[in-house]
């Protein structure tokens, strides 16, 4: 499962590349803080407070502004989001295998299709896939 979900982001970067510079700073709205770490293309590298990593509504909550900026920005929104507690170090390019030593201490990674109203979420645990949940009507069941 690890493996796939590697697979799925990795396809996505490489499809999806835009080119655009990694972006940082904290959410725009005060109640979901969150600072961006790197990007490449549809694909975001987040840290978040260790305190909420484990809350899967703020993880979504995170994942759908950056979601929105993009709709905002005149792209389909469609992004993948790798999330680390802020207590550890998070890597500025997203990393494309399991093998990359930054996958251990990942916390969670969420994929968001808006027009299909797709919301994925992978729950990892020192490397290895612990849950995968579906939060929109569009995705697979």
């Amino acid at each position: 499962m690890t493996l796939a979900a590697v697979v799925v982001a990795a396809g996505l970067m490489l499809i999806l590349r835009s080119g655009r510079p990694p972006a940082s700073g904290s959410g725009a709205s005060g109640d979901t803080p969150y600072t961006r770490v790197g990007r490449n293309g549809s694909v975001y590298t987040v840290s978040v407070p260790r305190a909420r990593a484990a809350d899967d509504q703020y993880l979504l909550q995170v994942a759908q502004q950056l979601s929105a900026e993009e709709v905002q920005a005149g792209g389909s929104g469609q992004i993948s989001v790798m999330i680390w507690p802020d207590d550890v170090t998070v890597p500025k390019e997203p990393p494309t295998t399991e093998f990359d030593a930054s996958m251990r201490t990942q916390a969670a990674g969420i994929f968001i299709n808006p027009k299909r109203d797709i919301k994925h979420m992978i729950r990892f645990r020192d490397g290895a896939t612990v849950s995968e949940r579906e939060f929109g009507a569009g995705g697979p069941k």
